[in-house]
């Protein structure tokens, strides 16, 4: 399940920023009202071979997509200035952690069965943004923010 805890360590590290937005998660009803809103998608790659041997480490890269929506005709300068905010939360270096099966889930978190729950950091490798365009009468800014975590094989099945 350490799949999912690398998603649920991106969607938390992005409800915990507080970025004053209405999200919409993958997979799940959204409508938008007329304020600014975000989209947010993780997109894993596949693993890669980090070490050797049954107790090695896979690396698990990919990105974390948040689509900004803003109101038509709003210009540039408010977007791109959440954007500045987004990138400070996730300069290159941080680390965001799995959060503990105790915690309260939100968001769709699924709940997983670990014996010994062992916190699996996700490291933000680097973040950016395209220039807002256009998208279903939005302006929308496109953020995004490249991760890695090494996964031990010896726990990656939970």
């Amino acid at each position: 399940m350490r799949n999912l805890d690398i998603r649920n360590a991106l969607v938390l590290s992005w409800l915990d920023g507080d970025f004053g937005l209405t999200t919409a998660l993958p997979n799940k009803d959204f409508t938008p009202g007329t304020d600014p809103w975000a989209a947010l998608f993780v997109v894993p790659s596949q693993p890669g071979v980090a070490t050797l041997g049954d107790q090695g480490q896979d690396r698990h890269d990919g990105f974390l997509q948040v689509d900004l929506n803003h109101p038509l005709n709003s210009g540039d300068v408010p977007a791109i200035a959440l954007a500045d905010q987004i990138a400070a939360r996730y300069r290159a270096g941080t680390r965001f952690d799995a959060p503990a099966l105790s915690e309260t889930l939100i968001a769709d978190f699924q709940a997983q069965e670990f014996l010994v729950w062992d916190p699996l950091p996700v490291l933000i490798r680097s973040c950016g943004y395209e220039q807002p365009r256009r998208v279903e009468n939005w302006s929308r800014t496109t953020m995004t923010i490249y991760y890695s975590a090494w996964i031990s094989r010896a726990t990656a099945s939970g």
